[in-house]
């Protein structure tokens, strides 16, 4: 049922009572109504009976014309005196007609004018929380990348160093039989074989080193350089100095740390200096600042309705793999099925550290909040 101005046209009050009356008639028997009104009254029916809502389009005071704009939850301002003092009526003639008006009415507008500023503000928040979310993807894309390119760096490093042994191996060998051809020569006397131990030692000698590809102690790092943790697995560049503890501050990613120096190398493996032994700590992991809430948005929700759980579970993978915090998993309920292979392929997941059932408003049972470590 759709009712323009409802109850116009004949004496306020009683236009509204029949108006207010209709309406709930109109609650109990038609599926759905829609109503406009000036009158104040109807808009204040919403805090009375939660089958009734309001709503608005946004009005531009400024240019005396409609944004188009839906307002979900907020009814709209009657705009008679500010529309009248623009189009030429006397300053004074509008002024005694807000004296006419009523507190109450005009408490009724700056309630409303208050809920579309704290709209507004929102609106602002929720633009400022997409932009930081942003942000962080393009954070976690780059860091994806530079770990990559060091990890590439690392196995052509580790390839050359392979290439260059089997290379010294060859040449000894190339040399050993060489010794033993001469050898072979003839009737090998006791110095023949005093000279061929001596070159033997030589050779040995000569590629021990290249055998043991590893760098010698000496490293010892500072403000800017990047160094390996291998506990952790991970490269990290180093804010501080070393302290009186033998400790520095590393940041790999959006992470602070600090390490021992016991515990970090070079990249090319280089072990730090001979330091003094001390007690062992724990390390300190400090958190991001101002880390930003959970927030649900396109890019951290997954809609898995009408999947099978096989093709579920490789969008779930893909989806965990990219995600740098909770993700918001839509199922729906229908058998269970669905639901039940989800959870069950979560459980399992090693970055998944718990599963939850979204908040009523995201879905409630019918969506499952996945947390990512």
């Amino acid at each position: 049922v759709l009712l323009d101005e409802v109850g116009a046209g004949t004496d306020p009050a009683e236009g509204s009572a029949l108006a207010i009356a209709l309406l709930h008639y109109l609650a109990d028997n038609a599926q759905l109504t829609m109503a406009t009104t000036h009158f104040g009254e109807l808009k204040a029916l919403k805090y009375e009976d939660e089958r009734f809502e309001n709503a608005s389009v946004e009005f531009d005071e400024s240019t005396l014309s409609p944004t188009y704009r839906l307002l979900w939850g907020i009814p709209g301002r009657s705009n008679a005196l500010a529309i009248a003092l623009r189009l030429g009526l006397k300053p004074e003639v509008v002024e005694q007609a807000k004296s006419q008006v009523g507190e109450a009415s005009d408490e009724v507008n700056q309630v409303i004018a208050g809920l579309e500023a704290q709209r507004r503000r929102q609106e602002t928040k929720a633009s400022e929380a997409q932009s930081l979310l942003q942000q962080a993807e393009r954070l976690y894309k780059e860091v994806l990348e530079k770990s990559a390119n060091l990890q590439e760096r690392e196995r052509s490093l580790r390839a050359s160093q392979e290439i260059a042994v089997q290379q010294a191996i060859a040449s000894a060998k190339g040399e050993i039989a060489s010794i033993i051809r001469r050898l072979q020569q003839g009737t090998p006397t006791a110095q023949d074989a005093q000279e061929a131990t001596n070159t033997l030692n030589k050779i040995s000698q000569k590629y021990q080193g290249t055998q043991q590809s590893k760098p010698k102690a000496g490293f010892m790092p500072k403000v800017g350089d990047r160094i390996r943790i291998p506990k952790l697995g991970q490269t990290a560049e180093v804010l501080t100095a070393l302290d009186e503890d033998n400790e520095l501050s590393v940041r790999f990613g959006i992470m602070k740390m600090t390490v021992k120096l016991e515990d970090v190398e070079s990249l090319d493996g280089k072990k730090p200096e001979a330091i003094a032994q001390t007690a062992s700590k724990p390390p300190k992991v400090t958190p991001p600042p101002q880390s930003a809430p959970a927030i649900r948005t396109s890019q951290n929700t997954v809609d898995l309705r009408g999947k099978r759980v096989a093709d579920s579970e490789l969008i779930l993978d893909k989806a965990i793999s990219e995600a740098i915090g909770p993700i918001w998993i839509i199922h729906g309920h229908g058998t269970g099925k669905l639901r039940q292979g989800v959870h069950a392929f979560l459980h399992q997941h090693k970055r998944v550290t718990r599963i939850d059932a979204a908040e009523q408003a995201d879905g409630g049972s019918g969506v499952t909040v996945a947390y990512i470590e």
